[in-house]
């Protein structure tokens, strides 16, 4: 057997795809591989199971070690790692909850496991340093309003369906909450980050979710300001700028004509 043979039955039988039928022609005397192959494959569904937990702490806490434990199994089996990292393993395992609603039975759970993604992207995303508040103040208010901001590499938007970001920070500390919970069906938008290594996290009033969302399309900033407006017309435009500026949320801003303006610019001044 060729090598690339030799490496593909092996993969496949690691990922599932195949059963231990499959590796006889790699035995000697072709014999059947027998239970240590079915050991080996144990182990690679194991190390997904770990890496799974340890990317949605508070979506096992809130399932209970047994419930998630056989979640996250039937994910390993449907869904096996395309590379050998397990670093950032289960980007569909929301999509898969959300599709085995009728067997749970649990709507909002694929959310939480929305919101344990939202705060890994912010995890591993690479640092960069934050725009320097004075930099706007070096622009006139014309050419601001047309030019784009480029936001940290952290900062994601998590869409849900269930009022449930109250819930997952409460889930923090890997125990359910000491108190009755009533989850609402009700849409929410949550913000992640991380300006100065710690992950943040925040729900979204209409406005600044609508401003956000029009700036990480690389809109003008005008325009970001008008779909705040649109969203929430009595929104102060100042005040959701200089906070989305002071929290950390842009790296650069974009004049038209190619000037770049990053952390380094150290005016003084504030629009």
């Amino acid at each position: 057997m060729r090598l690339e043979q030799h490496i593909e039955a092996m993969s496949s039988f690691a990922a599932g795809r195949a059963g231990a039928a499959a590796l006889t022609p790699l035995m000697d005397s072709r014999a059947h591989p027998g239970q240590r192959a079915q050991v080996y494959r144990n182990s690679g569904i194991l190390a997904c199971v770990e890496a799974l937990r340890s990317n949605n702490l508070r979506l096992a806490a809130v399932m209970g070690d047994a419930f998630f434990s056989a979640l996250a199994r039937a994910y390993a089996d449907a869904e096996p790692p395309s590379t050998r990292s397990l670093v950032g393993y289960g980007v569909s395992l929301a999509h898969f909850i959300a599709a085995a609603e009728s067997e749970h039975g649990l709507p909002w759970l694929a959310d939480i496991a929305r919101l344990d993604r939202g705060w890994l992207n912010a995890h591993l995303a690479p640092d960069a340093d934050p725009l320097a508040p004075g930099a706007l103040a070096e622009i006139d208010g014309s050419t601001l309003m047309v030019s784009t901001l480029t936001m940290h590499p952290s900062l994601n938007i998590i869409d849900i369906e269930w009022a449930v970001a109250s819930l997952w920070t409460d889930l923090k500390s890997g125990e359910l909450p000491n108190r009755q919970m009533h989850l609402a069906c009700r849409s929410e938008h949550v913000l992640f980050w991380r300006p100065e290594g710690e992950v943040r996290m925040r729900v979204l009033h209409p406005g600044e979710h609508a401003f956000l969302s029009s700036a990480m399309s690389q809109s003008p900033l005008g325009d970001a300001c008008e779909a705040a407006l649109a969203a929430e017309p009595s929104i102060d435009l100042s005040h959701l700028i200089a906070g989305a500026v002071s929290s950390g949320l842009f790296i650069t801003i974009a004049q038209q004509g190619g000037a770049n303006h990053d952390t380094h610019s150290e005016a003084a001044g504030w629009l």
